[in-house]
């Protein structure tokens, strides 16, 4: 028969052990989940704001609204709106490019004259900031079309007015429906020919009458 001394440290063992073995076993957990933890912040399986770095405050980019240097989509003909204007002595030239533009699909909008500071040119097409892609998708069909910018000018409707030097529209087979830039620069002179400044922005005349 065991004494009673031998009884009470066996049982004090017993309880040290599992106090032991209970300790081992939340430390061991402990340790896999800093680990699961750490592997998921590591993968951004799991994002912590706090650890996440601060973003740096970067300076505005500047916007040349006049001219922007970003690329535009064209645009459907049949979804955009432009008003044709003469500028030039020729007779009928609004009417006879606005239904060319119809043919092409453009809804075109009022047709008379207006005033132009250079008619020596092949043109210009005036838009305000929710215009620009209109304004690029007229410049594709007619080589050469300055770009004027309107910061007042409400809408996507476009203002095309023709010069002296407009000739006709481009083939249609040969427009380019990628996306790209608004010309704004006049082209250049060819060879002794004095350099033309672009066109301030057209005033429609007193006239709506078509020269």
């Amino acid at each position: 028969m065991a004494s009673p001394e031998f009884t009470t440290d066996a049982r004090i063992k017993k309880r040290r052990t599992i106090r032991h073995g209970i300790i081992l076993t939340f430390i061991l957990l402990v340790l896999i989940a800093s680990l699961v933890l750490a592997y998921m912040v590591n993968t951004r399986s799991l994002i912590i704001d706090a650890l996440e770095p601060k973003p740096v405050a970067e300076a505005p980019i500047a916007v040349n609204e006049a001219c922007p240097t970003t690329k535009f989509n064209y645009v459907d003909p049949a979804k955009m709106k432009v008003n044709v204007m003469n500028a030039t002595q020729v007779s009928g030239l609004a009417g006879a490019t606005a239904t060319k533009l119809k043919k092409r699909g453009f809804k075109v909008g009022d047709v008379g004259n207006a005033r132009l500071s250079n008619v020596e040119v092949v043109g210009a097409v005036t838009s305000g900031p929710d215009g620009y892609a209109q304004a690029m998708t007229v410049q594709r069909h007619i080589k050469d079309l300055t770009y004027v910018y309107d910061p007042k000018r409400p809408g996507k409707t476009v203002d095309l007015v023709v010069g002296t030097k407009y000739k006709d529209l481009v083939r249609e087979k040969s427009v380019n429906k990628k996306p790209g830039k608004l010309g704004c620069t006049p082209p250049k002179p060819k060879g002794d020919a004095k350099p033309s400044t672009a066109p301030e922005k057209p005033e429609p005349s007193t006239e709506q009458k078509d020269k």
